[in-house]
């Protein structure tokens, strides 16, 4: 699918918002930790940076990107030696930058990404840059990162509390300018008091991207199956065992649809759907999705929240608005005992259907520590077994051919 280019800019502006919100999903909330750190980031940089707005806002976006395989979400992570000792953590800015090289015209804001966690004495990573070498776009996505940090404190800081701990760390995290800098953003008006409220950066983030310079994407080449590849594989990194899922469920319900004779365009909207079908699922604890047991009450409400969580997310862009109740509808069960809504029969979607195929048969041939991976005759009997009950029985008949 291509987008007209007079929605180019939307599209990718939408994509951007939805991956940081899906990133920023922690144990089922919203913590908002990419989108206060875009919104100062942009912030800080219009008085040093103006010609670098846009950037340094979707650096800010972005950042931890290449973090979501953590057990807990990045932020919970505030002892540089820790990170030190986490693998996953002295890659992640690298690796973060590798993913926002390949999603859109955002080079110089992957330069930024990958210098982010550079301290101004030289003791970050990962290059162990020092002073003035550091990326100045990543000297603010430093401190801005450590203001999102301090204002987690609880009871919260006010704004003296915050100028203590700025000051005492200039000249070992950052320079004296970035703490200039930081302080006198945070002065103006009212600027503090709302970007410490967490119901007011969201309502912030929307506008300020809004008032972004925009970018030239008409020598772009954004397509939106590619796009939302590169989604998948975020997605599918929060686990090392669910490397490649999307991706597969969305080649077997792209397989699916064209085998019950639907139309082409159909079918690829269908396999769209089914790359992102499991973005919510980046809220549950990994101690669930991970246990080998079966799990507890509150585990699975837990564990039911994440359609949900993904047609949020699929709501932000406006292109794949119609795909919203098949992407969220893959755990409908065909007679009325899935999840979220409950629906059966014909009332689910069909390429949510289909999807519950697809979703299913990967994850019975493939590693999942809580089964045995099951062959694909073996899957296959497992799918006839349920036809009528948890699939639909029709759909059950061409997956005994196509898959």
């Amino acid at each position: 699918m291509k987008i007209k280019t007079k929605t180019k800019t939307r599209f990718f502006t939408e994509l951007m918002m939805a991956l940081s919100l899906m990133m920023d999903l922690d144990e089922n909330r919203k913590i908002y930790h990419a989108w206060r750190v875009a919104i100062l980031a942009e912030r800080m940089s219009r008085k040093i940076l103006p010609e670098y707005r846009t950037q340094i806002f979707y650096a800010g976006l972005l950042h931890d990107i290449g973090a979501i395989s953590l057990k807990e979400h990045v932020i919970h992570y505030t002892d540089i030696e820790e990170h030190f000792k986490n693998p996953v953590l002295l890659k992640h800015s690298e690796k973060s930058a590798q993913i926002v090289s390949e999603i859109g015209p955002l080079t110089i804001a992957a330069n930024m990404i990958i210098e982010h966690h550079e301290y101004w004495d030289g003791r970050g990573y990962p290059k162990g840059l020092k002073g003035n070498n550091i990326n100045l776009g990543a000297q603010i996505l430093r401190i801005a990162d450590t203001f999102d940090i301090l204002a987690r404190v609880k009871p919260p800081l006010d704004l003296n509390g915050v100028k203590t701990i700025l000051f005492a760390r200039r000249g070992s995290e950052f320079s004296d300018l970035m703490c200039e800098l930081m302080i006198a953003t945070l002065e103006e008006g009212n600027f503090f008091d709302e970007i410490m409220d967490e119901k007011r950066v969201s309502e912030m983030l929307p506008k300020a991207m809004r008032e972004l310079p925009p970018f030239d994407l008409t020598a772009c080449n954004i397509d939106i199956r590619n796009a939302v590849k590169v989604f998948a594989q975020v997605i599918d990194a929060k686990h090392s065992y669910t490397a490649g899922h999307s991706e597969r469920v969305a080649l077997y319900t792209y397989r699916l649809a064209k085998g019950m004779g639907l139309f082409e365009e159909t079918a690829k909207k269908y396999e769209i759907a089914a790359y992102l079908h499991d973005a919510g699922k980046v809220a549950v604890p990994k101690s669930i999705l991970d246990k080998p047991s079966a799990l507890t009450l509150e585990e699975f409400k837990l564990m039911k929240r994440h359609p949900v969580y993904t047609m949020e997310i699929i709501s932000m862009i406006s292109e794949l608005k119609d795909l919203v109740p098949v992407a969220g509808g893959h755990h409908e069960r065909y007679d009325g005992r899935g999840y979220p809504d409950g629906a059966s029969g014909e009332n689910i979607p069909l390429g949510a259907r289909i999807m519950a195929v697809a979703d299913s048969f990967d994850a019975m041939t493939s590693f999942r520590p809580y089964q045995k991976t099951k062959s694909k005759d073996e899957a296959k009997k497992e799918l006839i077994k349920n036809a009528g009950s948890q699939f639909d029985p029709e759909i059950v008949k061409v997956a005994t051919r196509v898959l």
